[in-house]
């Protein structure tokens, strides 16, 4: 009982530090509405302190006795009810000041934002506080790389508790060790963000965009959010260099950070040249950019270049699930939105801030799929599944295909529920499946002209808890609500009977 009283002053405890974070970072909005005069800055005036005293009594009243050692679940509970108590307190400045007037809008925009989903049901970003514009922002940039491990890179000397919560945060079904030591790897991972950070503002600022406007859309990319300041996004500025620059600014946030580490060291881009993943990340970019750009000038003659680059900008930002827009695609022919579409079951590295199913997940996939059709042409052939030149072990594999189908029977799912909303299927489809996979824009009534705002106010319930889950890839979530101490509810433990052997369940 001492040891389980312990292991939950741990968990709350961790949960407060996280708080701390959050309260931390309302500092940026707060200063914001000084800058400008905006009388929204009394609601961070109020939540900060707010924010801050409820972490602070966390930390205080559940204080760890001793060394304590959090198992896997343990980590997933700290993730997943951080990240909704960082929602719950970061939707009240909203409230507060006024931005929206029921508790499903200010939920959804704030697990959007820290999910990096960038969904928004806020329809005048032009007229919106810049106050506002900023806490969506720094929502985006916390949630970017993890509060979670930032968490872990602030606080040293954690040792296997800073594991478990690594393990539940970070994305991907094969992570990339950077140092011996965890602290260290996140730190240097916070690094690089802020690194890359700051080259995206500086380009972004010389490319034409204001202080205020690149600084809120660097944190957005390097998230790959999907945020903006504008109600048009990026279409607003009308710039051809711009969308190119953001074109890139995306692509790189897509990548796994762990290559940025490894050319750090080495001073070498062999390790880009050696990752299977980034091939095939380079590869599907440029398939699809010439699938949508032929499919547009074939069928609806244009400028061959401005199809070019309206392709690349939406590929990226589809495929990284930044969600940024420079021109509405609902106006292109089917055969190109399905290739947008296809795009959205996709994500981008692992390793990196993006949200989605991934590319590593499906090289694991398809290596699997060949091995298999092998096999049945060849019963006694052994292969093995292998990832950059390293044999992946069958569970990682058994992961990966359960992975799969959880995603496409939870979009499924959600969608006959959205549709029972009373939702159109193409709409609550790609809906569902832009909010699972963090990508942002959907199609329909929930295309990159329109917002979220038109959906139900249950259905936001539903996109927000799809956002927390795509967002901690499944698994985390599940391991949190799992009925694990009452399996006899579930299943039985029956036999089955084979001539060979017989298997127990």
């Amino acid at each position: 009982m001492m040891k389980t009283k312990r292991k939950g002053n741990a968990v709350w405890h961790t949960i407060g530090k996280l708080i701390v974070i959050v309260a931390c970072s309302m500092v940026f909005p707060l200063v914001t509405a000084f800058i400008y005069k905006e009388p929204c800055g009394s609601a961070f005036a109020i939540m900060l302190p707010i924010t801050l005293g409820i972490g602070v009594f966390l930390l205080q009243c559940f204080r760890p006795i001793g060394k304590v050692h959090l198992q896997t679940r343990d980590g997933a509970f700290i993730v997943t009810f951080g990240w909704i108590f960082a929602a719950v307190l970061g939707m009240c400045p909203y409230l507060i000041a006024g931005t929206f007037d029921s508790a499903a809008d200010a939920f959804f925009e704030a697990m959007s934002g820290f999910a990096t989903v960038g969904a928004s049901v806020l329809d005048d970003l032009d007229n919106a506080p810049k106050a506002i514009l900023m806490w969506r922002s720094v929502t985006h940039w916390l949630g970017g790389m993890g509060i979670i491990v930032l968490f872990v890179a602030l606080m040293a000397n954690m040792g296997a508790n800073a594991m478990q919560i690594f393990k539940a945060e970070a994305a991907g079904p094969v992570k990339d060790k950077l140092q011996p030591k965890l602290a260290d790897s996140a730190r240097i991972l916070w690094i690089l963000y802020l690194v890359n950070t700051a080259i995206t503002f500086a380009v972004l600022y010389v490319c034409g965009m204001n202080g205020f406007d690149a600084l809120n859309h660097a944190f957005s990319v390097v998230a790959t959010g999907g945020f903006s300041t504008k109600t048009a996004s990026i279409g607003f500025y009308d710039s051809a260099l711009l969308q190119w620059a953001m074109t890139g600014c995306m692509f790189m946030a897509g990548i796994n950070y762990a290559l940025f580490f490894y050319l750090y060291r080495t001073r070498s881009l062999r390790c880009f040249k050696d990752s299977i993943e980034f091939k095939v990340y380079l590869a599907v970019t440029v398939l699809a950019i010439v699938l949508i750009t032929g499919s547009n000038v074939v069928q609806e003659p244009q400028n061959v270049w401005t199809a070019m680059r309206y392709a690349a900008f939406h590929v990226t930002s589809i495929l990284t699930t930044t969600g940024f827009v420079c021109y509405d695609y609902e106006l292109w022919v089917p055969g190109a939105k399905f290739v947008l579409l296809a795009l959205m079951f996709s994500g981008a590295c692992a390793g990196s801030t993006t949200c989605g199913f991934k590319i590593d997940r499906h090289i694991i996939l398809a290596t699997r799929m060949y091995h298999e059709v092998q096999r049945f042409l060849h019963p006694h052939m052994v292969r093995t599944v292998k990832a950059n030149q390293k044999q992946l072990s069958e569970q990682v594999v058994h992961t990966v295909t359960t992975f799969f189908y959880l995603f496409i029977m939870i979009t499924l799912v959600s969608t006959f529920i959205l549709c029972c909303m009373g939702m159109d299927m193409l709409s609550a489809f790609t809906g569902a499946l832009s909010c699972l996979g963090g990508v942002g824009p959907a199609l329909g009534i929930l295309g990159p002209a329109e917002s979220f705002s038109a959906a139900p106010a249950a259905a936001k319930w539903l996109f927000s808890a799809l956002m927390l889950i795509g967002r901690l890839e499944i698994f985390t979530v599940l391991a949190v609500f799992w009925p694990d101490k009452h399996r006899h509810l579930w299943y039985k433990k029956i036999k089955v009977t084979t001539e060979a052997e017989t298997i127990q369940f």
